[in-house]
This record gives structure tokens, sequence and C-alpha cells, in this order.
């Protein structure tokens, strides 16, 4: 079965599946520290930028995207993240300092990556005078395209474009080089401090990298974060085994899987998974089921490659009845992936299947319910 058939996209198209499944962790990594949506491409468009008036080589710039894009995501599966973790706030603190050496690790798993794009990962918290972290790099120990990520950080995290260019001059020589001052002041007043938006260099990716097996990595490390270890695998068996008792086409199983693999994104901020908080079938738990639902749909929805899937997501919170959220659909006006998606997760934190037949007909399509209990049965 090829996942991303129904994605509008070539499904030859490795790369470019590739590149919006790589965008889609960055921007879950941004979302877990407190990011603004988009803010990881902001900043590899900003660092390419300046990479460019730095000299760097346009190999090493298509690394320092990827770099950029990335540089959230060891904060997925960071014990001062991750659920079930209590750190004191100086343990926390050790931690966060950790990310880009974890995201480096990460990145480091992939062999989709250029082997720059690591230790730009790992060295974009560095400072010129040896006071950053986590190896305490200085001067020109530190890569330029490292150097570049750290400008671009701190500019976008400064909400004025003039406090943060004067705040840049005044940590020349301390947090960042000389050189690098000159280079970013030069782009500033060539640019009046507006980025630039760059696409991704998807030509700078292996043509034969399998996109799904990075996709499967991410969804495992989503769920360790989540605490759910194992779960969207467990989830896919289900759901699988009830649209093939539905009669659904190839096309739909491809979108129900990918759906599997996503929508835990959507609980990564929260300190809780939903039904640690309420019972699957409570009422009550309705409005933080839309909430991550929205959360994971928003994540998949920029992205040409895996938008198809955010619609299936969104509605997973939906009740076949009419009183779900976030729209009130109800019967047929639920695609039928979300309807088998949400009795799958509510079946995998049942005790029994019997709890899940009471709640058909409310909440859950009986069709699915029975598909669901037959699937389950025969596999148990």
């Amino acid at each position: 079965m090829t996942l991303f058939q129904d994605s509008g996209v070539d499904p030859r198209d490795e790369r470019s599946v590739l590149a919006d499944v790589l965008r889609w962790y960055g921007a879950i990594g941004d979302a877990a520290v407190g990011n603004s949506p988009g803010f990881g491409v902001r900043k590899a468009s900003l660092a390419i930028a300046l990479a460019e008036v730095a000299h760097v080589s346009s190999a090493e710039r298509d690394a320092l995207y990827v770099a950029g894009v990335l540089h959230a995501v060891g904060a997925i599966g960071s014990p001062a993240y991750r659920k079930g973790e209590t750190l004191s706030d100086r343990i926390a603190a050790h931690e966060r300092w950790d990310l880009p050496a974890r995201g480096a690790r990460f990145a480091t798993s992939l062999a989709a990556l250029a082997p720059e794009t690591p230790d730009m990962i790992r060295w974009q918290s560095e400072a010129w005078d040896g006071t950053g972290f986590p190896d305490q790099l200085r001067w020109h120990g530190i890569p330029p395209a490292a150097q570049c990520l750290a400008l671009a950080d701190f500019f976008l995290r400064t909400n004025d474009p003039e406090d943060a260019l004067g705040t840049i001059g005044m940590q020349s020589g301390r947090a960042f080089g000389p050189d690098f001052v000159r280079i970013f002041t030069m782009w500033f007043h060539l640019s009046g401090g507006e980025v630039e938006t760059l696409p991704f260099p998807i030509e700078a990716l292996p043509a034969n990298v399998n996109a799904v097996d990075v996709l499967d990595a991410m969804a495992d490390a989503i769920d360790a974060h989540n605490a759910v270890n194992g779960r969207w695998r467990r989830l896919e068996r289900l759901c699988l085994g009830a649209a093939g008792a539905l009669q659904a086409d190839a096309a739909s199983k491809a979108r129900l899987s990918l759906a599997c693999r996503m929508f835990g994104a959507g609980e990564v901020t929260q300190a809780h998974t939903e039904d640690a908080q309420f019972d699957p079938l409570a009422r009550l738990g309705i409005d933080l089921r839309a909430r991550n639902a929205a959360a994971a749909a928003s994540l998949a929805e920029p992205l040409e490659t895996l938008r198809h899937v955010s619609a299936i997501i969104a509605a997973r919170s939906e009740w076949f009845d009419g009183t779900g959220k976030p729209k009130q659909l109800k019967h047929g006006e639920i695609p039928r992936e979300s309807a088998i998606l949400a009795t799958a997760i509510a079946y995998e934190r049942l005790d029994r299947g019997e709890r899940l037949e009471d709640a058909a007909g409310t909440q859950f399509d009986p069709v699915v319910v029975r598909a669901l209990i037959e699937t389950a049965k025969a596999r148990a």
C-alpha cells in the first residue's frame, strides 16, 4: 500500500514527500517548545540569507535549511517536555540545554540528511565567547552555518527588529562573532529586517529514501514522548482491519494509516494524553479531544502531501449523533476514516468491547463499532 497515493503528488516523488515529513516533524518540535507556527521555516530562511552573504557553499546552505527546520526536534522525547516526568527546575534546565544535542542525534539517525546537518543543529546554541551549549565551542570553532542559525533564532524571538539590531551589535564578540554581526547588519539594512520565506531545497534530498520509514520513526518518537509507546501501530492494525471489513478501498486505507501516525502530534504540548484525563467515552472530554484534533490537523494542513489527511484528523472528535466538535457533524457527514480512527482510539483505552457498544449510535457509528469489535476478536 502506497500511503501517499491520494495526496495529489506523484507517489513516486519520494523527495517531495520526505520534505513535507521533515517539515511536519520540525513543526511539532516548534510546538513542543512553544514557538509560533512556521518558526522553523522562518529561521531556516533567515539563516540561508545570512549564509549567502557569508559565502557559505550552496550544498552547506541546503543542509542549513534542513537544520533550521529541525532545530527544535530535540524537544520531542526530552525529559524536560515529555509526559510523566517530574523534574526539579535545575534538572529541567539541564535537559533543555541538551536539546540541540538530542536534535543532532535524531538527525544523525536519518540517512536522508546531509552529514553536515546534525552538527549545525548541535552547535546552533554555541556562543562566540565559549559560554554557549552543549559543547562550549568558541570563536572560529563554531561553524559559520551554526552562527547563522544562532543569529536567526535571536532575531526572530525579538519583538522589535530595531531593538534586535541594537542588541546583536552589543553582543558582538560575546554571543556572536564580530564578522557575523557585520553580516547580519548588512542583511538588515538591505532587507529592512523582512524575512523572505524560502522553499524547501527538495532537490538536495536523496531520491532513494523511503519517506514512510522516516515517518514511522517519527510517529514512534511521538508516541514515546506521549508515554503511549507503540500506540499508532496498535491503532493501525485495528483501523485497517475494520476498514477491510467495511470494504474500504486502498486510498481510504492509506489515508487512515497516515492519520494513525499523525493524530498523536496534537497531544505533544499537553501535560497528559486526553484519555489519561477523561474516560474515552466521557462527554466531558469533547473539548479536549477537539483541541488536540485541531492541533494535529493544523500541523498537516500547510503541507501539500499531508493536508489531505488533516480533515480526517480534525473530524475524529465528532460524534455520530451530531453533538461532537468542532463542526457538529453527524452520521454520513463524518468521514468514514475519522469514524474508524475515533472508535479505535476509544477501544484501545477500554477494558471491554461491551462499553464501546454502549456508545454506538451516540458517540460512534454503529456499523464501525461492529466492524472494529469483530476485527479485535479475530485478532485476539
